[in-house]
């Protein structure tokens, strides 16, 4: 079984996979390079409160960023404040209103940016206008805590209100309550723009990514297709349902090496550009009505695993379609218009969105969450559970077909 396994895998990586796998790769690279680089939007304030665009912007960010890394306690918030109101970036942002708004960026972003989510809530945007420390709940550490534990609160039940799914109960609204007040205070804060780059560059191309295994696995059990079906894998003695399974095997095999190129990539890239930094800091931080207690590192972790778990639900009804169809384009043409499809209704602000496969790489993964019954429940962990669920059907409905499946 293993060299049969490892033969339908070689297969997999034909001339059509390859070259959607290398586009991928190609097209992620100047993306990045072009828009990163070239825009000259992207600029920075340095430690000398000089601006700096391009590529450069980014180390000169990291290394101004050193001076507000730490823990939020009273002290930093004091000192923070001080700093701030004698800074030359806010003077360069009194005079240009619109800096942050079209790429520019500050080391004051990440501590002020967390500060005000604490004063305006699910109103809470990017922009000079949220990045002002003239608050009276400052000027203690107990006081600031309170009203950003407050906001988180009044974020989540704003979105439970409009999210289409049951609203929380007097129980359920305890049970946040106590989560809540367990957020591990004071947080931790660094620099994180590389880390920030890479997950909104992976939310950009994830679909992409989608469509790669679309053209790669439509031909797992095509009959016009040199890697799918032919007269000698249905004439063998008991061939037929270990040939089945050995392209299944290998089908989720090569959507996990592909995964594996597609993080690899996106990982030399911002790694260049941004440095990555700031794993240790809290996801309150970058996340700001985040309620558990993780930190940004464990939560990109979960935005790739999530990923891993959507494409393989995605690989899995591919295959299923393949083997359906038996035709190497009504496959590829209806898995594209299925990424499509799910592409447009992720963009919807319905929480149904959360059951789709392309949702499970996003910021839900570190954010969201379900309630069964008084217990809550992570939503990277309903991903998980949908995971199994979802290839346990998909697979099934294969294993049934082999049996009817027929040259025509």
């Amino acid at each position: 079984m293993r060299m049969l396994v490892k033969f339908e895998y070689r297969k997999l990586w034909n001339r059509v996979s390859i070259v959607a796998v290398m586009a991928m790769c190609i097209l992620s690279t100047l993306h990045t390079l072009i828009y990163l680089d070239m825009n000259s939007q992207w600029r920075a304030i340095d430690k000398d409160g000089e601006v700096v665009s391009g590529l450069a912007s980014y180390r000169a960010l990291k290394e101004a960023s050193k001076d507000i890394e730490g823990i939020v306690d009273g002290k930093y918030l004091l000192d923070l404040k001080k700093q701030y109101e004698a800074s030359a970036d806010k003077q360069y942002l009194d005079e240009h209103r619109g800096f942050l708004g079209t790429g520019g960026m500050t080391k004051y972003m990440y501590p002020n940016y967390f500060i005000n989510y604490a004063y305006y809530s699910y109103y809470m945007s990017n922009g000079n206008n949220k990045m002002g420390l003239d608050y009276d709940f400052l000027d203690s550490e107990e006081a600031f805590y309170r009203k950003y534990r407050e906001a988180v609160k009044e974020q989540l039940m704003y979105e439970n209100q409009y999210a289409g799914l049951v609203k929380f109960t007097d129980s359920q609204i305890k049970v946040l309550d106590w989560k809540i007040a367990g957020i591990n205070t004071p947080v931790r804060i660094a620099y994180c723009q590389g880390i920030s780059n890479f997950m909104n560059w992976y939310d950009l191309e994830y679909p992409v990514f989608f469509i790669v295994v679309a053209f790669a696995l439509a031909c797992t059990y095509a009959k016009d297709s040199l890697s799918g079906i032919n007269e000698l894998t249905l004439s063998a003695a008991k061939g037929r349902k270990k040939d089945f399974r050995a392209r299944w095997i290998a089908g989720n095999l090569f959507t996990a090496s592909a995964y594996i190129i597609f993080i690899g990539v996106l990982s030399v890239e911002h790694g260049a550009v941004a440095a990555f930094g700031g794993f240790g800091a809290s996801a309150q931080t970058y996340w700001f009505h985040c309620i558990f207690n993780i930190n940004i590192g464990t939560g990109m972790l979960f935005k790739i695993v999530g990923g891993l778990c959507g494409a393989f639900v995605f690989a899995n009804f591919t295959m299923l379609l393949s083997c359906l169809s038996g035709n190497l384009k009504i496959a590829s043409v209806a898995s594209v218009l299925a990424v499509a499809a799910l592409t447009r209704l992720s963009n919807t602000y319905s929480q149904m969105k959360l059951f789709y496969p392309l949702q499970f790489g996003s910021d839900a993964v570190v954010e969201d969450f379900f309630f069964c019954g008084k217990i809550l429940v992570p939503y990277m962990a309903v991903v998980l559970i949908l995971t199994v669920i979802y290839i346990g059907v998909f697979a099934f409905l294969l294993g049934r077909r082999d049996k009817k499946y027929y040259l025509s």
